[in-house]
């Protein structure tokens, strides 16, 4: 729980906020904050809470468990409960013992707003709760899921999993972070509810999983562009492309045009790295056969044109997801793609390729979203198989964490190599001491060499020949 607390506790209120916006998340953590003008008066601080509306939004592990919208105020609605002294629900303790109404009060010049009506306890609570989300679940749409996806995104970036956070409303189901609270036990060691339940849940979930977790089961859906080289237009995968099938269309990122405009791969997933990679060859052959124009041009990486970001999104069952297993990827994966990725690639984050970008997918298992598509060679491609394969089986061995460091996180979505490659070494060293490195060494050892001779993909390269010609993986 929160093995990033001390990261957290040493950043200083305007890094966690620096930090939340280059992840592209709204925040507003400091006092004056963003205001364009730079003002900061006491009537426009208290408008705002009398005018606004706000959500509580409680997290354990990377999972919401409650969502509780707070009312906008007394200006706003006349008909509300009378103020309490706080946000939140009076009287219940929170994750550090103390009273939730304390932990979570939003003061100006050390008063609470007069009028401002926050929610009591009891029976309003559970009237106006807005959703709550058992670990189980799925990935939610709507308002409750984008921001779910906001509170957990923001936790996630400033080194935590768990805690309370304070979100406002800021229109177009837009959600800025007023408030973190981390989540840390009593003086007893004992969580108050829901954390608890949550807590024993995933113990018990982990305690089920074997050394080397042989039951881990993996998948994935690249993307790839189709390009008329001739008038530089991406032609939409739709034509040739179903919707379905292990090579299929899916949409194209906002602001792009064409139905379906995204060429997918979609192999079968299989436990071992060998037989995913068979399948992926597989794939890639179908759709060699059902794009009958030879003329087109098949790009991949991170964004081979501009505006078109794509992904190589890797799937994974038969594990159970927390924070340390997801820093894992960022760190032992994530990172050492990064080197190796165009320089165009940058331009897909924040809004994609974020630190930690997963979903929870109905298989039961997630999937990890923040790898740009590794179709850009198959070497890349096998690399990365292996090697999220290897860092998934044995994650609790994988604890150095340079994305931890605040110039290192702003080096990654900046796109700046030079500090990152000087962190890579020890994480190459530890992956190459896990168990079972010996019989991945063929696959890995050429991403990493690559990494030392500085090298990087060309995402203006057409890969149809690299996976649909003569050579076999």
């Amino acid at each position: 729980m929160n093995e990033g607390l001390r990261v957290y506790q040493k950043l200083s209120a305007a890094q966690r906020e620096d930090r939340l916006r280059r992840s592209g998340l709204e925040a507003l953590l400091t006092q004056g904050g963003n205001s364009g003008s730079g003002e900061n008066t006491y009537e426009k601080a208290q408008g705002e809470l009398l005018y606004s509306q706000y959500y509580r939004v409680l997290v354990y592990n990377l999972t919401v468990l409650e969502i509780l919208p707070l009312g906008t105020g007394a200006a706003m609605n006349p008909a509300s409960l009378p103020p309490v002294k706080g946000i939140g629900t009076a009287g219940r303790l929170g994750p550090s013992g103390m009273d939730e109404g304390r932990a979570l009060e939003v003061l100006i010049d050390g008063e609470w707003p007069r009028g401002f009506s926050g929610e009591c306890g009891g029976a309003a609570e559970t009237e106006h709760r807005l959703s709550s989300y058992p670990a189980s679940s799925g990935h939610r749409r709507g308002a409750a899921g984008k921001m779910g996806d906001t509170a957990v995104k923001a936790l996630y970036c400033l080194g935590l999993d768990s805690g309370e956070l304070l979100l406002k409303a800021m229109g177009g189901r837009s959600y800025r972070v007023d408030k973190v609270i981390p989540l840390t036990a009593a003086a007893s060691g004992a969580l108050p509810e829901p954390y608890r339940a949550a807590s024993l849940a995933l113990m018990h979930s982990l305690s089920l999983e074997q050394p080397g977790r042989p039951g881990l089961m993996l998948g994935m859906d690249p993307e790839f562009l189709l390009l008329r080289e001739s008038t530089g237009r991406v032609v939409p995968a739709s034509r040739y492309l179903p919707t379905d099938g292990v090579a299929g269309c899916d949409a194209g990122p906002p602001g792009t045009r064409g139905t379906f405009p995204v060429a997918e791969l979609r192999p079968a997933p299989r436990r071992e790295p060998r037989a995913l990679l068979a399948q992926l060859m597989s794939a890639a052959r179908t759709a060699d056969r059902l794009i009958a124009d030879r003329s087109l041009r098949w790009r991949a990486g991170g964004m081979p044109l501009a505006g078109w970001a794509l992904g190589g999104h890797l799937h994974f069952s038969g594990v159970t997801l927390c924070a340390p297993l997801l820093r894992a990827l960022d760190n032992y994966l994530a990172l050492p793609l990064m080197l190796l990725e165009d320089a165009r690639a940058a331009a897909r984050r924040p809004r994609y390729g974020g630190l930690g970008d997963f979903r929870l997918q109905p298989h039961g298992g997630f999937e990890y979203r923040t790898l740009p598509s590794f179709l850009v060679s198959p070497v890349i491609a096998k690399g990365a198989v292996f090697l999220a394969h290897l860092i998934v089986s044995r994650y609790e061995d994988l604890r150095l964490r340079p994305l931890d460091r605040d110039d290192l996180h702003a080096a990654y979505y900046s796109g700046d190599k030079s500090p990152l490659r000087a962190a890579f070494p020890p994480l190459a060293a530890q992956i190459r001491a896990l168990p079972g490195y010996e019989q991945a060494a063929r696959y890995i050892e050429p991403l990493f060499s690559s990494i030392a001779a500085e090298q990087t993909w060309d995402e203006s390269r057409d890969i149809r020949g690299l996976w649909c010609g003569k050579k076999h993986l």
